[in-house]
Parts: C-alpha cells; structure tokens; sequence
C-alpha cells in the first residue's frame, strides 16, 4: 500500500480575519483518496472559527479557480474524504488529478491574539467506496396553478442533519409541493439529485453562497458560485458571472443575526427573503431594507425560506416550511418554479397552513395581478384573504398604511380605492398582532402573510451597480 502524510501548522493573527489562506499538497499518480483532518483554538478569549475545503490542481484566482473546486465542509466537520467513487458530504468524488492540491483555510472569526490550526493530508492508494445516492421517485407531479414550498433548506452536505431523501420526506409531511435545497458553498447535493423527484416532492438545486459578510441563494446555477469575496467590487464582478448565466439570486436574511448583510446595497439582487424563519427574527429589519430598496428603484421580489438545519429534532424555532412561499406556475417543475418566482405572483404565509392572500388592482377595464406593473393613477384594490379570519389586513405603499382592515369571513374580499399617482408600489399584509397596524416596521407587529409588490410605474433602471461595472469593464 502506498501513502503519503503532510502536516501543516501555524498561526493567524485577527488582522487577518475574513480572508482565506492556502496549503499545498501534492498528489501522485498513484492516488486513490485523500483524506483531511483539521484543528484549531484560539489563543486568546474571543469566538474563533476557521473554516476548510479543497482545490485540486489549477489556478486559485477569484472564479477562475471555482472549476477546479471540490468541496467545502465550513467548520461543521474536522475532518473529510476524497476518493475516485466517493467522498464525504460537502466534497465531490471523481478522478483525482495528479499535481498541486491546495487546502483552503477560510479565517471567519479570529480572537485578538490569534488564532493556531493543524492540518494533517494523508494521500494513499487505497480506494474507499461509500455514500448515497438519491432514488428518484417516479411520480412527477405535472399540476399548474398555485403550488406551495420553501425556498432555504439544508441538508447532510453542508450543516444540515438530514439527507436529501429526509428533507423530502419532512417536505411531504408538511405538505408541501417543492424545497430548494441550497447547502453552503458546495454543489455536492446538487450532484446526487438527478431530476430532483423524491416522494412526490420537487428538489430545486440552489447553493447558499456564504461569504463573510453576507449569504445569498443561488438558484439556476449547477455548480459552486465563487465565496472567497473581499470587497463589494469581488461581489458585484461574481454577480455579473451569475447572472450572465442566467442564475437567479436572493439576499439571505439582511438583517442582526441573520447574519446580517454587511455588503451595501442590495440592489443588484433579484429577490430578498424578507421573510425568514419566524417573523419575530428581526424580519421588520428585512422588510424596510427591502422597501428601501424598492423606493430607490431596484425591482427586488419577495421569497421566504425557513433556513432549517435541524430537521430530526423540535429544537430551535425553524421549522421546514416555516415560512411558506407561494407562487403561481405553468408547470411544477424545477424551470416553472424559478420562472414562477421571477414573475413575481408570488406570497408568502407563515406556514402550509396560514393565511392565502391576494392582491389586484383594477384600472378601467385592466386586471393587475403581483408582480406587474401598474399605472400611477387612481385605482381599486382588490383584497382576498383566505384562512384569516379575526386578523387585520393592510394595504403598504412606499409612502406607509395605505388602509386597515379586520379580517371579517373566510374568504374576506375586499374593493379598496386607492391613489397610486405617486407610489412606487402596493402590497398586501395581514398580521396575527399589531401593535401599531399604522407603523409598517413596528418590532411588535407579527406578519403572518405577505405578497410580493404591484409596482406602480417603475421606469428605473433595474440594477444600476451593475449596468455601471458593465460600462467600466466595455471602456476597458
């Protein structure tokens, strides 16, 4: 039998905290696996956590390097395997290319006086078969029309409990008709998914792009979008290679203890989940950067995600399908929810079993439905909510309550007139408890629906940040 051990050992000071070291190993020929173990303490008091994954062979510039990934465990496992038919969740099996291998230590938070780590690589010819692979089920659900889910979910493969198979089978369980599973700078569950059909529940493919200062989801994008981001300029250049290839992007939870986005402006995004987890997590904090962002003229959509880790267990208050997201589809299929989301008829209630809620607004003889665009004029809101009955309901503009109403039947319709001449957008509310029903972000209030906006004539560019790069980079 043939092997190979190096061990790495060093220090890191905290001026170096959210940045990303590497160590080189080589790897023979002969190799069949490897495997890594890692530790690291603080040398001082202060949270210290380091973060690990591998590069084979290739350059280690910012996206370039990304096709010569393999994986990333974060800190949620001390140790992984690598082998030609298998690896540890997190990290990709295949063939392993002869050459320079480089650890990736990733610095998130280290104390004041520094922090050490030890990194032991064993390489050996030995190979080591294992793993899961996912059994798609046959039974496709084909149906349109209103379909429900949650759209942040994660598994074994980064620090989730459950296996793809489990998530499905607590999705069933709740009800609920899709979940995107979107695990931390890895695309190791996307690769065992296959058409993503588990026990009559659809498996959208996301990542969770998880940098130091702020996550996003990725959807429509089958491989590790580049994390090791530095600066907002190292954003807005990974957010044009996303989007040129057509991946949809949502800002994770924008608010304290999110962890919260420290990157600046959101705009360039295509959705923010507004409402994450329970709403009393801070999500009022979300709601007004979104609306923010909505009055400066960025055309950001509504999604929600429960971001459950811990599905074998009641602890915690995240709960698959808490929040649940609404949308209408031509088709539930991957491709039709990601086009359903983008078009925005969308909303979002507490949990499978919460309030539904409708918003139109009537112009003359035109319908308009979430999602589009409506004329700045005088006009009639039309408000439905279904499962609701006692709470209140408000229409919100960019300019504050627009209306109040108690919740009177099941279902409760309402015709409202409203004077859109100078709005930026309408949506609809309805809350369990409000403290002050006429403060839109009052930290009291509990929101247990909400609608994605009818914007009112938005004739704004939709991401300016980027039309700017994209000048900066056309002008060499």
């Amino acid at each position: 039998m043939l092997s190979r051990v190096v061990r790495f050992a060093g220090t890191v000071g905290s001026a170096e905290a959210g940045g990303f070291i590497y160590l080189p190993f080589n790897v023979p020929e002969w190799a069949k696996t490897i495997e890594v173990e890692y530790s690291y303490r603080g040398l001082g008091p202060g949270e210290c956590t380091v973060d690990i994954g591998v590069f084979e062979p290739g350059p280690l510039d910012l996206i370039e390097a990304m096709t010569n990934f393999r994986g990333w465990s974060g800190s949620s496992r001390r140790s992984f395997y690598i082998s030609e038919s298998s690896a540890t969740p997190g990290y990709l099996p295949g063939p392993l290319k002869p050459g320079v291998w480089h650890i990736v230590l990733g610095l998130y938070k280290i104390p004041a006086e520094g922090c050490a780590y030890e990194v032991v690589v064993r390489v050996s010819d030995a190979p080591r078969s294992g793993g899961q692979q996912l059994r798609a089920a046959s039974n496709v659900c084909r149906k349109r029309g209103w379909v429900k889910g949650d759209f942040h979910v994660h598994s074994v493969h980064s620090d989730g409990d459950s296996t793809l198979e489990e998530v499905a089978e607590k999705a069933r369980e709740r009800g609920l008709d899709f979940v995107a599973v979107t695990d931390h700078n890895t695309h190791s569950h996307i690769a065992q998914m296959g058409s993503g059909w588990v026990g009559g529940v659809l498996l959208v493919r996301g990542v969770e792009l998880t940098t130091y200062r702020g996550h996003l989801n990725v959807y429509g994008f089958l491989s590790t979008p580049e994390f090791r981001v530095r600066s907002y300029k190292d954003l807005l250049r990974v957010v044009e290679q996303l989007r040129g290839r057509g991946a949809l992007i949502s800002v994770n939870h924008p608010k304290p203890l999110g962890p919260d986005w420290e990157w600046g402006s959101i705009g360039f995004a295509h959705f923010v989940e507004v409402y994450h987890s329970v709403w009393g997590f801070n999500n009022y904090i979300s709601l007004k950067k979104w609306d923010e962002e909505l009055r400066r003229g960025h055309k950001l959509g509504l999604v929600g995600g429960s971001d459950v880790h811990k599905l074998k267990s009641d602890a915690g208050v995240s709960r698959i399908g808490s929040p649940t997201t609404w949308l209408h589809v031509d088709e539930l299929s991957e491709k039709g929810v990601l086009e359903a989301l983008l078009r925005q008829r969308v909303f979002v209630s507490e949990d499978p079993s919460g309030p539904r809620v409708m918003l139109q607004l009537q112009h003359g003889q035109t319908l308009y439905q979430l999602g589009d665009s409506a004329p700045a004029a005088r006009s009639f809101a039309i408000v439905r909510v279904d499962r609701g009955e006692g709470r209140l309901a408000r229409l919100v503009s960019d300019s504050g309550v627009e209306h109040v109403c108690k919740v009177q039947g099941d279902p409760y319709v309402e015709r409202l007139e409203v004077d859109l001449r100078d709005r930026a957008f309408l949506r609809l509310e309805v809350l369990n408890y409000c403290e002050d029903p006429w403060d839109p972000y009052h930290r009291e209030n509990d929101i247990a629906a909400i609608t994605a906006p009818i914007l009112i004539e938005h004739q704004h560019e939709n991401c300016p940040e980027l039309s700017e790069l994209a000048r900066h980079h056309a002008g060499g």
